[in-house]
């Protein structure tokens, strides 16, 4: 009997274990719920949780996001709350949409100023938040237009503190409506000013004028430098298509129709928050223009041009039969090489040319293995490519929206590995996409185990076999790795489908989406530019109480409601016979009907998506 006592008592217990014996339980906790539980089992976890249990888990539940640098506890603590709330969001599609509008939009049957456009320019949006001491600052930047606006916001936690509008007005430099629109615009981040310095942003313009403007709250849109070529150069600057700048070397890629430039972005002796009379014009470091050089075969123009790293560019092309390229930078200029030519089994394929919309880099390194050139491409035909430049393989990954077969895409944004967003080239729908690559986050783990299905059950439109479960077991069992019903289902692609938002434009024609811009990946809002509106939607538990603004707004925000269809996993599709169903659309709701916190909580969708009569069964089913 002693001896057993004595056996009891040599134990060792949780909290006496060592600090990096508890720092790997704590990494294989994968809910805050579960990293809570601990902390309140006793005070010395309590306290090692409290130093760097939150950093730990957040590190490695959204590895894949580019985080915030901090050495606050209570910084990691309030971050993993908005990521498990924000992927909660995503997962539910819990979306609040306010459109942006001038005060004056255009309208049919008004007369127009000579030389004025008969119809709205396209919006082209960039956005940035940038951390300044305890708060957040969101500087979102749009060409509406001849004309620059940007709207400044400054966060703490849930509260929005203040905002600021500013206005450049391109007459005021000479600009017209039309010729001298905005094509083009990119926020200079902070890795190359600096902290506590404000960033500048570059406007590209279709008369092929490219300028650093500055976005500080003293002298917004004065000009900071000027990058054009020589005049005694033989090279002409046009139309600016695209513009990408690298941080981390200082260099800016900019794209005209079938040239591409690199300039330097910064010049150590230009103080960016002061307003300068005579800018500096600024000479490319080098050009190449595609049509002069030797090709593998023809292209009608430059759409796009992306960084890849420091040393190589993506360029997408439109109607070639090669419509991606890349360029490396070396000392002597750019030398241009083609990836593997796609030949794949799709419908569309084949010899004739074809065109690449838009060029969005990914960063892998976050995965075993991962790094090099890898890059996302949205072709004419729909899908939207995988590649990694530094393999032979013509494409690693095909996605394809599965309702929407053929409808190509026009921009987009990426969030970590997670999911990425598309904008429609066609109409004014936002696409979110899963890489369905494995995550460490999924919010349902941390709801009660049932021998229960995801409720109400996907609707694809493709013709897929719902996925079985061959267990009875009513409770997860994490010793021999085996999870309940529920669980294990809610993990599942098919119960995890991809989605169509779709915008609502009541004052306004039919737009496609002509740019999307995200200020960081820990950011709760999206904007997306369309003609003549600025739309952004934001989850839910991301919306803010109501600023007090600084200055007039120069725009009206207006709340709507957005329908939503799911569109099953992404795969590509390689027979468009077999995408015949037509799914489900849904409306938000904002009435409030009563119901078991059970039957909402267990719902895959938001509760503005949710229909009474699935609330119904789920409780009978239950019962």
């Amino acid at each position: 009997m002693a001896s057993s006592q004595t056996l009891i008592l040599d134990t060792p217990k949780l909290d006496t274990l060592p600090a990096d014996i508890l720092f790997m339980v704590l990494s294989y906790l994968d809910t805050a719920q579960s990293v809570a539980h601990l902390a309140a089992s006793c005070r010395g976890l309590c306290r090692l949780v409290s130093a760097e249990g939150w950093r730990i888990f957040v590190k490695n539940r959204f590895r894949s996001l580019v985080l915030p640098t901090s050495s606050h506890n209570e910084d990691w603590a309030a971050l993993a709350r908005v990521l498990t709330a924000q992927s909660r969001d995503w997962d539910r599609r819990a979306f609040v949409f306010h459109s942006l509008t001038p005060p004056k939009p255009w309208r049919h049957g008004v007369r127009r100023d000579r030389g004025a456009q008969s119809i709205p320019g396209a919006i082209i949006v960039d956005a940035h938040l940038q951390r300044r001491g305890h708060v957040d600052e969101e500087l979102v930047v749009w060409g509406s237009g001849e004309d620059v606006v940007a709207r400044i916001q400054r966060k703490s936690r849930a509260t929005a503190i203040s905002e600021s509008w500013h206005c450049s007005k391109g007459s005021d430099a000479g600009f017209v409506s039309g010729k001298d629109d905005t094509t083009a615009i990119s926020i200079v981040k902070s890795h190359s000013f600096g902290e506590n310095e404000d960033a500048g942003v570059v406007v590209g313009r279709a008369n092929g004028d490219l300028r650093l403007l500055s976005v500080g709250a003293t002298g917004f849109g004065g000009t900071l430098m000027h990058f054009r070529p020589s005049p005694s150069s033989s090279a002409h600057q046009q139309e600016i298509w695209a513009i990408d700048i690298d941080s981390s070397s200082s260099t800016m890629v900019a794209g005209t129709r079938e040239s591409v430039w690199l300039y330097p972005i910064q010049d150590d002796g230009l103080a960016v928050s002061d307003k300068v009379v005579e800018s500096p014009v600024v000479d490319p470091i080098t050009s190449i223009s595609l049509k002069a050089t030797r090709q593998p075969s023809p292209f009608d123009f430059i759409r796009s041009t992306k960084m890849l790293n420091k040393d190589t560019i993506a360029v997408a092309l439109n109607r070639s039969l090669d419509p991606v390229r890349a360029l490396t930078i070396t000392p002597t200029g750019l030398e241009v090489f083609t990836p593997p030519r796609i030949l794949d089994e799709h419908h569309s394929m084949g010899t004739n040319p074809r065109t690449v919309r838009a060029l969005l880099p990914i960063d892998v390194r976050s995965i075993a293995s991962g790094g090099g050139n890898v890059l996302l491409s949205s072709w004419d035909d729909g899908t939207i490519r995988l590649q990694d430049l530094r393999t032979s393989s013509p494409v690693d990954r095909v996605y394809q929206d599965n309702f929407e077969v053929v409808v190509p895409i026009n921009a987009l944004i990426s969030y970590g590995l997670e999911r990425f967003v598309a904008g429609s080239a066609y109409s004014h729908t936002v696409k979110i996409f899963d890489f369905r690559w494995a995550r460490g986050y999924y919010h349902t783990d941390s709801l009660p185990c049932t021998t229960n299905s995801p409720y109400p059950t996907p609707k694809p439109p493709a013709i897929v076999d719902k996925p079985d479960y061959h267990d009875d077991r009513p409770f997860c069992n994490h010793v021999i790795g085996r999870l309940c019903q529920w669980h294990s289902l809610s993990r599942h692609d098919f119960y995890r489908p991809n989605c169509n938002i779709y915008l609502p434009l009541r004052n306004s024609e039919s737009s496609p989406i002509y740019s999307l811009a995200k200020p960081s990946d820990i950011s709760p809002t999206i904007y997306a530019g369309l003609s003549g509106l600025l739309v952004e939607f934001t989850l839910k538990s991301g919306v803010h109480s109501p600023s007090t603004s600084n200055s007039k707004p120069l725009y009206s925000r207006q709340r709507d409601k957005l329908a939503i269809l799911e569109t099953g996993d992404g795969s590509a599709v390689l027979d468009i016979s077999k995408c015949q169903m037509v799914p489900e659309i849904r409306r938000q709701s904002f009435s409030h009907e009563n119901c078991s916190t059970v039957a909402r909580k267990h719902h895959r969708l938001d509760e503005a998506l949710q229909n009474p009569l699935e609330w119904q069964n789920f409780e009978l089913q239950v019962s």
